[in-house]
């Protein structure tokens, strides 16, 4: 909790005001070393490569942050093709075989739309219940295929869509807890501020002041930290995996519940 306020302070209010006090900085450095002694600063056109340099490292993070919200969608769509497969062959089975299967998906799902909601971190409780609920089903799977060998038969059939939603589901639970690595955020943060100087360097060495660019950098530079750190956190961030088609699964399942339920 403490760590992802103090990312949220820094981020969001601390890191936009760091970048104008680089700026100020570097206005302040060609205030007393050119304008003030009336010398001249000649662009080497080495600033231009900085600031692309700073830019190719901005786009390359950004990338990596946004290929790691479709691996996690990826795994989400998995999971969703696995809880189908599983319910699907599970209609070739006997009445209570089909309910049982019926009441793993239906409270598997609940259990991953409960854990993945906006706003709710996932916690290590989750594992363990949802790790409960997969031996508590593997039991029943296994004591059923240990009844008559027709019925084990049919079973086994459910052994690939099992293990695939199992696969699918563990993935996802890492892929969530991936981050950017600390040491690029602090190379970004650190060359932020070093082309923060430059361009109030080079703003104010000129002959006519100008602080559309100053401005320009900081909102650029500070949405684009920003949308990284947000697609970092896809628990806590508004940039987050869809989920829809668990919620969509689950609430056809809830509705085949009720039907069967229902007097014939």
């Amino acid at each position: 909790m403490w760590q992802h306020l103090f990312e949220l302070l820094w981020f969001t209010l601390a890191y936009p005001v760091s970048l104008l006090l680089a700026v100020v900085i570097g206005y302040v450095m060609a205030e007393y070393r050119y304008r003030r002694r009336g010398l001249q600063w000649k662009p080497s056109g080495i600033e231009s490569a900085l600031i692309t340099i700073f830019g190719l490292l901005l786009s390359f993070t950004l990338l990596s942050s946004n290929n790691s919200l479709k691996e996690r969608t990826t795994f989400i769509h998995q999971s969703s093709d696995a809880v189908t497969e599983l319910y699907r062959e599970s209609q070739l089975l006997p009445p209570a075989d089909r309910v049982a299967i019926r009441s793993f998906l239906l409270q598997f799902l609940a259990l991953e739309l409960r854990a993945h909601r906006p706003g709710h971190t996932q916690g290590p409780e989750h594992s363990r219940q949802l790790a409960g609920l997969y031996r508590q089903s593997w039991q029943q799977f296994r004591g059923s295929m240990a009844a008559t060998s027709s019925e084990g038969v049919a079973l086994r059939r459910l052994l690939p869509a099992f293990n695939s939603l199992s696969s699918a589901t563990s993935r996802l639970h890492y892929a969530n807890q991936e981050r950017t690595p600390y040491p690029i955020i602090v190379l970004l943060i650190i060359s932020s501020w070093a082309i923060g100087i430059l361009v109030g360097f080079t703003n104010n060495a000129q002959e006519s002041r100008h602080y559309f660019v100053p401005v320009l950098f900081i909102i650029i530079s500070s949405l684009t930290i920003q949308a990284i750190r947000d697609l970092d956190n896809p628990s806590l961030g508004f940039i987050r995996p869809n989920y829809t088609n668990l919620s969509d699964l689950h609430g056809m399942l809830k509705q085949e519940q009720v039907i069967d339920a229902s007097p014939k």
